[in-house]
């Protein structure tokens, strides 16, 4: 032992002497290595994503919110960014029925839960298969649920569809970040709505978190004479005459393109990723990621 210790010690003095003359390739990598370390350390490592709740809503059916909630979770999944991607509690699941389900988890390996993996499993999509349904209690703890959703994925999107007159609803408007309502191109609905209904306690009580959503919107829409009388509508349900602004746009989107992706049980941009573009006004940057 001690005479093959004295043998490595003996080789490694001569090494030591040997001047040693690193390759072309070894000194960009040792040139690259130096310059990264001379860098500031920004707190990329450590620094967590910012957490976000993110509540989606139209104020009536086939607006377009799980359209916009399953692609926006979609598309920052894409980025790298961890998103869970949920609905309201108890109720039958959209997402389900619209992403074939069962025929996607018995491709892969199957979950003991109803949870569906995408985009590098960046994307938490959670649902519960109708079965499942009629077996749960009736009521929820929102705020216990809420917790559980956020445990995996920093950013938590939540589809309410048109459900907004629900008291789950409200509850989650209540604990959410943000408020993400969705309208669409048809005016005529969106007028009768907001003359007919009683504006909700929500829309009052949490404005600053209200983010208004034009869906299917072109051109035309698009023109500031038009968009004072969509806005002009929307004031209509404050208590001071006070402006409601459209704060995002997203164009109509080929309606033979919506419907392959239907037919296939597929979100739009797993089928069509080159439209992410037409997203980009809801996608938002923080410090040069996304969130």
């Amino acid at each position: 032992m001690y005479h093959k210790m004295n043998q490595f010690v003996s080789r490694f003095r001569d090494l030591e002497q040997k001047e040693f003359i690193p390759s072309g390739e070894e000194e960009r990598q040792w040139k690259t290595l130096k310059e990264k370390l001379a860098l500031p350390q920004l707190a990329e490592q450590s620094e967590a994503f910012t957490r976000k709740c993110i509540a989606v809503t139209s104020l009536y059916s086939q607006a377009g919110a799980s359209f916009v909630a399953g692609n926006i979770a979609y598309a920052w999944a894409g980025k790298g960014v961890p998103v869970t991607l949920c609905e309201l509690p108890n109720m039958m699941s959209y997402f389900y029925f619209a992403l074939d389900y069962e025929r996607r988890t018995h491709q892969r390996v199957k979950h003991s839960t109803s949870l569906l993996l995408m985009q590098n499993n960046h994307l938490r999509i959670q649902m519960e298969s109708p079965l499942n349904l009629q077996q749960k209690p009736s009521s929820t703890d929102i705020a216990s649920w809420l917790l559980k959703m956020s445990k995996d994925s920093p950013i938590v999107i939540i589809d309410n569809s048109s459900c907004w007159k629900e008291d789950d609803t409200r509850k989650i408007f209540e604990m959410a970040d943000e408020i993400w309502v969705v309208i669409d191109a048809d005016l005529a609905r969106l007028t009768r709505l907001f003359l007919t209904e009683t504006a909700p306690t929500w829309w009052t009580s949490q404005k600053g978190k209200i983010r208004l959503i034009a869906n299917k919107w072109n051109n035309q829409l698009s023109k500031s004479k038009v968009l004072k009388k969509v806005e002009g509508t929307l004031s209509l349900w404050n208590s001071e005459y006070t402006a409601s602004k459209v704060e995002c746009m997203i164009p109509l989107i080929d309606g033979e393109r919506t419907a392959i992706a239907h037919s296939k049980g597929n979100l739009f941009l797993e089928v069509f990723p080159e439209e992410e573009s037409e997203f980009q006004s809801l996608i938002h940057a923080y410090k040069g990621r996304v969130l």
